[in-house]
C-alpha cells in the first residue's frame, strides 16, 4: 500500500502505511525488505516510521522529508549523506592521535594478525582495514553503509594493491549475508565507531551485534575497554554566553510583536546543548588523572539492547578549593586490551592529552552550585538511547551531601552540539 503524502508549510510529510512502499517526490522503492537495502536504512528505524494505514493525520506522521538541496526521510540517510563526503573524513585522517594509536593497537598484535581475518565496521574509507592488511592480515572484510565511503573505499584498495586481501561491502552490517561474510570466521574486530562522550553516534551497539555474529571464541574487538570520565567545573562565562546566544528571543518589538515569552524556552534549549570544547585542565576542580570514570567492557556484551541505558554513579575526591560549580566536563579514553606485546595503547581524549577530533564536552548545571573543598560530592548519570537510535539522551544529577543540594542537567542530546573551540581552531595539525 502506497503511504501517502501531503504537503504542509514546506515540509513534505509522509502517512499511512509503510509495510507495502514507499512514494517521496515520485521516487518508489517497493517491498520493505528491498526498502531497507536501497535506502541502506536498519529495521529498527524502519519501526519507527511505520504509520497507521487509515489515512487519519492524527498521530500519523512518521518522517518527514525539507525541501531542499538533499531530502532525507530520516535522520539516519543525512547521517550517511554526512560521512559520504571526504572532507568530513579528512579531519578523522589528520588527527595522528587517533590514527596512530589503532596503528600501534594492530602493531602490537603480532603474531596474532598474521593471516588473520579480520572485520573492519563502519570502515568509512577503508584506512584502518587497509593498514590492517599491511599489518599482515590474510582476509580484511570493510563493512561501510555510505554508497559514497563505500566507493572511496574501493579505490583505495585497487590503489594500495590490496584487491584480493581487503574486500569492501557497501551495506549495513545487518545487511551483510552469511555468503558475503561466514559467521564465526573472524579472528579480530577493528571499529572506529565514536563520537562525542564516546557513545554519540550509538556505534556500540553495531559492534556487539558484529561480536555476536562473526567473531570466533576467544576473538579479539579492538579497541575492547571504554572509560567515561566526569570532572566538574567553574566557568561563569561559559552560562553567560550560552544564554546570550539566543537575545533575538528578548525582542518586544518584532514588526510590533512582543516575543520575550519564548525567552525562557530559548535560555533552557541552549543550556540544554552538548558543548564541544578543548578544555584546559587547570580550569577542572578535579584534574583529569585523578577523575573518576566508569568503565565499558566493549568485547563483553552479546545483546545489542545491552548498550539502550549505561547508568553510572561517581563520587568525586576532595578539590583543592571551594568552588561554585556551573556544570561537568566529560571525556572518554579507548584501551586495546588484549593485543600480545608491549604497552597497551590508549586512545584518551582527556584535557590535556594531544587534542582529538572529538575534544571535550561540557554540561551546564541548572544552577549553580557552591562546593566547599572538603564536601563530598557525587554524580549520577544516565545515558538513554533515541528512540530513533542515532543518539543519545544525557542527564546527570550532581549532589553535594555536605547541603543536601541538589543540581541536574538533561536532557541534553548528545548530537546537539554548540562547538566552542574545535581542536582545529586549536591549531590541531597531524604529526
Amino acid at each position: 500500500m502506497v503511504a501517502a503524502v501531503w504537503r504542509s508549510g514546506g515540509t513534505w510529510v509522509l502517512s499511512g502505511c509503510l509495510d507495502g512502499c514507499l512514494s517521496v517526490g515520485g521516487s518508489v522503492a517497493t517491498a520493505l525488505g528491498r526498502q531497507r537495502r536501497a535506502a541502506h536504512k536498519p529495521a529498527a528505524l524502519w519501526r519507527w516510521m511505520r504509520v497507521p494505514a487509515d489515512g487519519s493525520q492524527a498521530g500519523s506522521v512518521g518522517c518527514c522529508v525539507t525541501l531542499g538541496q538533499r531530502c532525507y526521510a530520516t535522520r539516519q540517510a543525512g547521517y550517511l549523506h554526512h560521512y559520504g563526503l571526504l572532507k568530513n573524513h579528512e579531519a578523522m585522517l589528520r588527527d595522528a592521535s587517533r590514527v596512530e594509536s589503532y596503528l600501534k593497537a594492530l602493531e602490537a598484535c603480532g603474531s596474532r594478525l598474521q593471516g588473520a581475518t579480520v572485520l573492519d565496521v563502519g570502515a568509512g574509507s577503508a584506512v584502518l582495514a587497509l593498514l590492517a592488511a599491511k599489518a599482515g592480515a590474510g582476509r580484511v572484510y570493510a563493512v561501510e553503509a555510505s554508497p559514497a565511503m563505500a566507493r572511496v573505499a574501493s579505490r583505495l584498495v585497487r590503489a594500495n594493491g590490496l584487491v584480493g586481501v581487503v574486500e569492501v561491502i557497501p551495506k549495513h552490517l545487518e545487511d551483510v549475508t552469511d555468503e558475503e561474510i561466514l559467521p564465526g570466521s573472524v579472528d579480530v574486530i577493528i571499529s572506529e565507531l565514536f563520537s562525542h562522550f564516546l557513545v554519540g553516534e550509538v556505534g556500540l551497539p553495531v559492534v556487539t551485534r558484529a561480536k555476536a555474529r562473526f567473531l570466533k571464541p576467544n576473538g579479539l574487538v579492538l579497541p575492547s575497554f571504554a572509560r567515561l570520565s566526569l570532572s566538574p567545573f567553574q566557568d561563569r562565562a561559559l552560562g553567560v554566553e550560552l544564554r546570550t546566544q539566543r537575545n533575538f528571543w528578548r525582542s518586544t518589538d518584532y514588526y510590533g510583536l512582543d516575543l520575550s515569552a519564548a525567552m525562557p524556552i530559548a535560555e533552557e534549549q541552549a543550556r540544554k546543548q552538548n558543548v564541544v570544547d578543548l578544555v584546559d585542565p587547570a580550569t577542572l576542580l578535579v584534574p583529569p588523572a585523578e577523575s573518576p570514570f566508569h568503565e565499558l567492557n566493549l568485547a563483553a556484551p552479546n545483546d545489542p539492547e545491552s548498550w539502550r541505558n549505561i547508568s553510572f554513579e561517581l563520587t568525586f575526591p576532595e578539590r583543592h578549593k571551594n568552588a561554585v560549580v556551573d556544570g561537568l566536563c566529560g571525556w572518554w579514553d579507548a584501551e586495546f586490551s588484549g593485543v600480545c606485546k608491549g604497552q597497551v595503547p590508549v586512545l584518551s581524549t582527556a584535557p590535556g592529552a594531544l587534542p582529538t577530533v572529538w575534544v571535550q564536552c561540557r554540561f551546564l548545571l541548572d544552577r549553580p552550585m557552591a562546593v566547599d573543598a572538603t564536601a563530598r560530592l557525587t554524580c549520577s548519570c544516565d545515558l538513554r538511547m533515541h528512540d530513533a537510535r542515532d543518539t543519545y539522551h544525557l542527564h546527570l544529577v550532581l549532589r553535594n551531601h555536605a547541603t543536601g543540594e541538589v543540581r541536574r542537567t538533561g536532557p541534553i542530546e548528545l548530537g546537539n552540539v554548540y562547538v566552542r573551540r574545535s581542536a582545529a581552531r586549536a591549531g590541531f595539525r597531524p604529526k
